[in-house]
This record gives structure tokens, C-alpha cells and sequence, in this order.
């Protein structure tokens, strides 16, 4: 057995494969295929020291000193590339460029027996497939995108559509974050822009249908910046208004936004709250501080709903008017039926 080259787009259609990156661990965390394992040759410390040693003393040097690090970690490395894969899985290891890394390890696991690939160019020439395929937008399908009022449901409604058997975009997912001014409260970290590219990419590439359904976004969702063809698909793609009365919006927002407690959750909602001081005004923020303090969160998100979200989407909704088809996201399994036989009327059109 022996390793063969691998390229991305070869990569794209094999079925279920173990992808090994053996990059520095920074380098998987910051950005990476999606669903790869890290199982690094050098350390993020080691990476460095190599650098250093080839940039002052020369290339020779530097692999000696790489070597040095490498070898008595071959066999733990072999080990654990057997243990991650599942028979008859198609193996596939990579590096930043297709370089001496993934070189060395496609050579060890030929050495004791175990058939890979390697992929061609490394993840480089991966990610510029991602760029080419998300700046082209030339895409086998259109869209169908949600739009209304903050809390109206309309993630309930994807959720809805996924249960359908269609095909969802959840950008606000893929982002993590819920892309308000609170939108990151409880969730944690963003990814990096480029694992969020590689999941727009991942997602885009599995729509098996004629339609894919998202949420209405604008440039940015927290951190991260949209692709400008999936803008500009959504600001051509038909919209469906998506409405619902105060008292739900307020309860689903509650139960989404106050998932947590503690300092932590303390410290995020009153963080967010201060960035509304320009808009809302001092004393509207601190008679707020005190009714999160009291525990009054239905009244706090009425106040945000009527005095900063709805007057903010306002002005969008009005923008996308008429729109093709209203529902209530009250019921979002009812409102998501009624999507899908529009979409798959529109769809035939």
C-alpha cells in the first residue's frame, strides 16, 4: 500500500472521509476543513522554534531540528490516525500547502500498512476552492428568505422547514450569535471569519433542492462578515413576511436570552445594554439595569421591542415591501407549511 495525491475537488466527492490535519493546533483552531481531526507533527511551540531556526540558520537546520521533534512521536501519531478510523473509511491527510508534513505522515502510515491520500496543495489550495465557490455565486438554486420583526420566530421557522426535508441556511447558527446587540449573549466564542466561510461553503454545497431557505441578515452577523453573493442573493431572493404578536415575541425572546445565570450572564446583559446607551439614552439604560436586577425581563424586552428593535426593522421591512406571502411565526410549524407550498409553487414559476 502507498499514499496517492488527492485533489480538493476529488476530496468533495468522497463519501465519509477521516480527514487528518496535521498543522500546529493554532493553526486547525484559526481555520480548517470542517470535520477535520487535528493530529499535529509539531507543537504550536515546536512550529515556532522551526521557523526561527529557518529563517536565521538556513532550511537544512531547520528540518534537522523538525526531525528532532518529530521522530519519537511517530508511533503515538500512527496510533492515533488508526484509532479515529473506521474501517473502510477513506483517509485523507493534510498540511498547510501539501508540503513535507503531510508528506511525512502519508509515508508513515504507507510504511506500516495503511492506504491514504494526500491531499493536493493542502488546505491552501482547498480554502481557494472555498473563495472561488463563494465569490461565484454561480449556485443550482435560489433562495427563499425569511424576514420580520426580532422574535417573530423565524429561526423556529427554519427549524420547522428542516424537519420538512428542505433545505435550511441558518447563517445565525453558523455565526453563533443571534446578530442583535445581544446576540451573543450565552453563546460563547464566534468562530474565525474563515471556519464561518468554510460553513456557508459546507452548507451551500449539501442544498440538494431547488430552494434553499434563510433568515434576512445584514452585512455582518456580530463579528463576522457575510460572502457579497450571498448578500446580494439575499437581497434579490422573494421575501416572506414573517409576523407575531407581542406576547410571544416576548416569551421566545425571554426563553432564547436568558438561557443562563450568574455574574457572567450579568456582566453580558448589562454589557449590551450599554450599548444602547446613545440611542435608548442614560436614564432609560439605568431604569433598565434595575429591572434586570428585580428580575422584570418581559418588561425590559417589551421596552427593546417597542423602543429599539421595531423601529429598527421597521424601516428594512418597509424597504422589502409588498412582500409575496405573509405568516405567523406564532405557529411556526404551521407558517413553515404554508413557506414551503409557496416556495414550491414559486419554484415553477
Amino acid at each position: 500500500m502507498t499514499w496517492r495525491e488527492l485533489s480538493p475537488k476529488q476530496l468533495s466527492e468522497l463519501k465519509d472521509p477521516l480527514i487528518i490535519d496535521v498543522r500546529s493546533p493554532s493553526e486547525h483552531s484559526d481555520e480548517r476543513i470542517l470535520g477535520s481531526t487535528n493530529i499535529p507533527l509539531l507543537s504550536d511551540i515546536e512550529r515556532a522554534e522551526v521557523g526561527t531556526v529557518y529563517v536565521q540558520q538556513g532550511e537544512l537546520l531547520a528540518k534537522r531540528l523538525a526531525l528532532k521533534y518529530i521522530s519519537p512521536k511517530i508511533p503515538e501519531i500512527v496510533d492515533n490516525i488508526f484509532a479515529a478510523k473506521i474501517h473502510g473509511q477513506p483517509l485523507v491527510v493534510h498540511c498547510w500547502r501539501g508540503g513535507l508534513r503531510s508528506e511525512a505522515v502519508a509515508s508513515f502510515l504507507s510504511v506500516v500498512g495503511l492506504d491514504c491520500f494526500r491531499l493536493t496543495g493542502g488546505y491552501k489550495s482547498w480554502r481557494k476552492g472555498v473563495i472561488e465557490f463563494l465569490d461565484t455565486g454561480a449556485w443550482p438554486f435560489t433562495a427563499v428568505v425569511l424576514q420580520g420583526l426580532t422574535g417573530t420566530g423565524k429561526t423556529d421557522i427554519l427549524n420547522e422547514l428542516i424537519k420538512l426535508g428542505l433545505d435550511v441556511l441558518d447563517l445565525e447558527e453558523l455565526a453563533n450569535h443571534r446578530g442583535s446587540a445581544f446576540g451573543g449573549m450565552g453563546l460563547g466564542v464566534q468562530p474565525t471569519q474563515k471556519n464561518f466561510e468554510a460553513a456557508i461553503f459546507d452548507n451551500l454545497r449539501a442544498v440538494k433542492g431547488k430552494v434553499v431557505f434563510m433568515e434576512a441578515e445584514g452585512r455582518k452577523i456580530g463579528k463576522l462578515s457575510l460572502p457579497k453573493r450571498l448578500l446580494e442573493l439575499i437581497a434579490t431572493a422573494p421575501k416572506v413576511l414573517v409576523t407575531g404578536s407581542v406576547e410571544v415575541r416576548t416569551s421566545r425572546l425571554v426563553a432564547a436570552y436568558t438561557g443562563q445565570t450568574g455574574e457572567i450572564f450579568r456582566a453580558q446583559a448589562l454589557e449590551s445594554l450599554a450599548r444602547l446607551k446613545e440611542r435608548l439614552g442614560g436614564q432609560t439604560v439605568a431604569e433598565m439595569t434595575v429591572m434586570f436586577d428585580e428580575g422584570r425581563l418581559s418588561e425590559i424586552v417589551e421596552r427593546l421591542l417597542e423602543h429599539y428593535y421595531d423601529p429598527l426593522y421597521a424601516r428594512h421591512i418597509q424597504a422589502s415591501q409588498p412582500f409575496p406571502l405573509t405568516v405567523s411565526g406564532d405557529e411556526p410549524a404551521l407558517a413553515a407549511s404554508e413557506i414551503a407550498k409557496f416556495a414550491q409553487i414559486a419554484s415553477t414559476i
